[in-house]
């Protein structure tokens, strides 16, 4: 099996320090990891690589409160752009918001995977990875 791509969008630098371990040591599969500080550097990233399909992630963790640009603004361009890869490579929403409006929000965005409540654990990535590459065999 070919490595997988995941990009992370978050700017909590110990999380990502974490997060990115956990995708380096997942044992199944080898992953590259693309992290971005904040939303904006995720989007200007996204835009340089539009026209390159085989650049686009596998799966993306977007975080909702950041700096610049946050993570609902970071869907809603992908959306607005039609960016092909929301609608096959999973997305998930990573926060610490428990806010009713955050999680309601996913009802917008029917192809993001889930909502997934910070903090997570290697446990809880690995079972996301495993299901990911059940569903390409």
């Amino acid at each position: 099996m070919s490595s997988m791509r995941v990009t992370l969008v978050e700017d909590n630098a110990i999380f990502c320090f974490l997060f990115k371990k956990f995708l380096e040591d997942y044992p199944s599969r080898k992953i590259d990891v693309e992290v971005f500080s904040d939303g904006k550097k995720a989007w200007d990233h996204f835009l340089s690589i539009k026209d390159a399909p085989n650049l686009y992630p596998d799966m993306v963790f977007i975080d909702i409160n950041m700096p610049f640009m946050n993570g609902w603004e970071l869907v809603e361009n992908l959306v607005v752009n039609s960016f092909e890869f929301i609608h096959t490579a999973p997305i998930y929403i990573v926060s610490s918001s428990k806010s009713s409006l955050d999680i309601g929000k996913l009802q917008e965005y029917k192809f993001i995977k889930e909502y997934i409540i910070k903090p997570i654990d290697r446990e809880g990535v690995y079972q996301i990875l495993d299901k990911y590459n059940e569903n390409l065999l």
